[in-house]
């Protein structure tokens, strides 16, 4: 037997010196303020008859109507603090939308960080302003638009009151501007991009601000150091809003060629397709689509999967990403402080519709959605029609056809209590295989975000059923998770999941069959106050076992501490953490996936200990580093991830990463090497390019992946895309072609 990389003792050794740390931090830490009446946070916005020139520059003279907002308070890193920068909010609306402008002061103007420019660029890491609004005020929904110094947008819209999933696109139009004393902003939101009554006169409404050198936000209203539509204050005075006709037509002209050397398929073609969304009344939206064509798609990850469970991707098709709040069902997005079902026993994954079992798009002939609410109760029905395909063997061998499909999928939810849900959702079809399938589920969201002390609480219940005609019974699944919650001091968290031996569902996706999960959390964190080196420091306990549901023997179980994640006031972050796993491996079994290593039947102990640090991200020049030692099955395993990230300017980003494992096991020892790169390149704030690199010396495949976009308005695209994939059989590294692959498309939204 090889010898275990942290004996026992070492192990606890460990323990009581970071008990020790602990005790020492704690006798520092400092509690957030006192929260402060926000009674008064309400206005009444000022209506205006012109609409300002959205350009970033505050000089137009209509903003001297509008209502005006400076009570900002520190949001974080300790709330309700004065803030440390002085922001200037202007509100007006007319018939056809809502502007909002800012003045962004700052004492430091060479110290803002304004990176981003590119169009659909993640700005996490820049300065930025950030607008709420909840124009249902239900405290329940909102939408989220920022803007960096730059003039990069993005968007989001909330999954849940206090969630929200940067996956939505919507029509809206930005500018920004810097200036001698900080930076000027402006945004123009079409209340044809929202959904809302116009029965209403009174939104939900919040602004704040991100301030990334010194890591620091200041908010209009926040509650528990947090700013979202439950947390929010009051705009009133709505009145007389107008979406037009509500119809917004998308044509659009792709084109794409490939040609599959292996093979020997090679084709090519020139569509058109359409997509037409329809605002039935301010609060329903419809939308339908026509020889749906996804060429424009970021392509997948092609990282190694060295599990026993299948892989799992991100939806990033913008059709299904639209209103998909209305279809959310389940754990995820939800932000809890205990979540370790992860990707089992999802009701609905929209990848299944389109996509083949081996990631090979499938034609869609089209397909309508409608969703919205009506009164307090909120809806989303979906309807897909998939074309025939034809499934192949990785040598391209005929193993069979699917037919065309129908996929149908059903969403309600109904407000309860203050801040809670009631709901259920029903799919049926199942586009990988000639049978039917269908789902029912039943689910009951509670949430209280005044619940003691300044925490939050969540509860989840659900419970789902598949019908499949292959099994009799053994098709259920349960969920139960309570959850509190807050900026500092104590949280925590529970979780039960089984889902039984025959669970399918046809437009779902899960990992594990027959299995129970038992999960807990416990943390602590600290806040600091005008510290000169820390300012957030949390401990966390977590752990969870798996069993097999009919047998109740351990599946696999983890027992972890994390010791202490650190913030200073930098911006730089360390993490420490020992932990515990046990896996039961059974006959047949491969735990180690595409790796394919032999590991013998039996169950295995092991112990590891992991390092990491990540650079302030707002950095020119920033990476991250992480390490992680310790057994292996019958061996050991050392694991490190250095990763770099250089803003050559606010046109051109250069980022790469590096996976190594080396595995040592009785055979031998293995290594394995991961290999990305990534090169942005945005010509202006409408123009760019994306070139990705990926490698590994497991498979021996090089991956290129390039995307070019350029935004010409708001709603009108040209995307070309260009991938390859190359292997390398011989190990010499020559690469030989697999496949290549060739697309453009056209986009244009007429509004009425």
């Amino acid at each position: 037997m090889i010898n275990r990389s942290l004996s026992r003792q070492k192990y606890f050794t460990q323990v009581k010196l970071a008990v020790s740390l602990l005790i020492l931090l704690q006798a520092s830490s400092l509690l957030a303020q006192n929260a402060p009446d926000q009674a008064d946070k309400d206005f009444t916005a000022a209506r205006t008859d012109r609409a300002p020139l959205i350009d970033g520059d505050l000089s137009d003279a209509v903003w001297a109507n509008a209502v005006r907002i400076d009570d900002f308070l520190e949001l974080s890193p300790i709330e309700y603090r004065p803030a440390s920068e002085h922001t200037e909010v202007y509100v007006l609306y007319d018939d056809n939308a809502l502007y909002v402008g800012f003045y962004v002061r700052d004492s430091k103007p060479d110290g803002i960080t304004a990176n981003a420019l590119r169009p659909d660029a993640p700005l996490r890491d820049d300065d930025k302003v950030n607008l709420i609004i909840d124009p249902f005020n239900a405290q329940r929904t909102g939408y989220q638009f920022q803007l960096n110094p730059n003039g990069s947008r993005s968007e989001a819209i909330y999954v849940t009151g206090t969630r929200p999933s940067y996956d939505w696109e919507g029509i809206w139009n930005g500018g920004s501007k810097i200036v001698e004393d900080g930076w000027t902003a402006e945004m123009e939101i079409p209340f044809k991009s929202l959904s809302f009554d116009p029965d209403n006169e009174t939104w939900g409404f919040n602004v704040f601000r991100n301030i990334q050198r010194n890591q620091a936000s200041t908010a209009w209203f926040s509650r528990n150091g947090q700013p979202h539509p439950t947390s929010a204050g009051t705009m009133r005075g709505m009145r007389g809003l107008s979406q037009g006709a509500g119809l917004d037509i998308v044509p659009a002209l792709a084109g794409n060629s490939f040609d599959d050397k292996v093979s020997g398929n090679s084709e090519s073609q020139i569509e058109p397709s359409v997509d037409i969304f329809y605002k039935i009344n301010p609060q329903i939206n419809l939308a339908v689509t026509l020889n749906t064509d996804f060429s424009a798609t970021e392509a997948d990850s092609n990282a190694i999967n060295n599990t026993r469970f299948r892989q799992f991707f991100e939806e990033q098709r913008a059709f299904f990403l639209n209103d998909f709040d209305a279809f959310k069902y389940g754990l995820t997005d939800l932000q809890l402080q205990v979540d370790e079902t992860g990707n089992n026993a999802l009701a609905f994954y929209s990848r299944r519709i389109g996509i083949s079992e081996d990631g090979t798009p499938v034609n869609i002939v089209g397909g309508a959605k409608i969703s919205g609410r009506f009164g307090g109760t909120e809806f989303g029905a979906l309807v897909m029609r998939q074309d025939e395909f034809e499934v192949r063997d990785s040598a391209g061998n005929l193993t069979g056809v699917i037919d065309p499909t129908n996929a149908f999928v059903a969403r309600v939810s109904q407000p309860v209590f203050a801040e809670s849900k009631v709901g259920f959702i029903i799919t049926d079809g199942n586009p990988a295989e000639n049978q039917d399938n269908s789902l029912y589920g039943l689910d009951f969201q509670y949430r209280d975000t005044e619940f003691y002390g300044g925490k939050s609480l969540n509860a989840i219940f659900l419970a789902q059923k598949t019908n499949d005609p292959d099994f009799d019974d053994k098709q259920g699944s349960f969920t139960a998770v309570v959850s509190v919650s807050d900026q500092n001091g104590w949280q925590g968290g529970a979780e039960y999941f089984a889902v039984e031996e025959n669970y399918s569902p046809g437009l779902g996706f899960t990992q594990r069959h027959n299995a129970k999960l038992f999960a807990g959390n416990v943390s602590y964190t600290w806040l600091f106050d005008d510290s000169l080196y820390w300012q957030e420091i949390s401990s966390s306990l977590d752990a969870h076992q798996w069993n097999f549901l009919e047998s109740g023997e351990l599946d696999a179980s983890e027992i972890s501490w994390t010791i202490a994640e650190a913030t200073n006031q930098r911006g730089d972050e360390f993490g420490i953490e020992i932990s515990r796993e046990k896996e039961n491996v059974l006959p047949g079994q491969n735990p180690t996936g595409q790796l394919g290593f032999n590991i013998p039947v039996g169950t295995y102990t092991q112990d590891l200990f992991e390092l990491s640090y990540e650079a302030p991200r707002y950095w020119d020049l920033s990476g991250s580093m992480m390490l992680r030692t310790g057994d292996f099955y019958t061996g050991t395993r050392t694991f490190l991830r250095p990763q770099l990230s250089w803003q050559m300017n606010r046109h051109v980003e250069l980022s790469g990463g590096y996976r190594f494992n080396r595995y040592s096991l009785p055979e031998g020892t293995t290594y394995t090497r991961e290999l990305n790169a990534e090169m942005i390149i945005a010509f202006s704030s409408k123009v760019s390019l994306t070139s990705q690199i990926e490698y590994d010396n497991v498979r021996h495949e090089l991956i290129f992946n390039n995307r070019l976009r350029w935004e010409i308005e708001p709603g009108q695209d040209l995307w070309v895309v260009f991938n390859q994939g190359m292997i390398d059989e011989d190990e010499d590294y020559k690469f030989a072609v697999q496949n290549t692959a060739a697309a453009f498309k056209l986009r244009y939204t007429f509004r009425y």
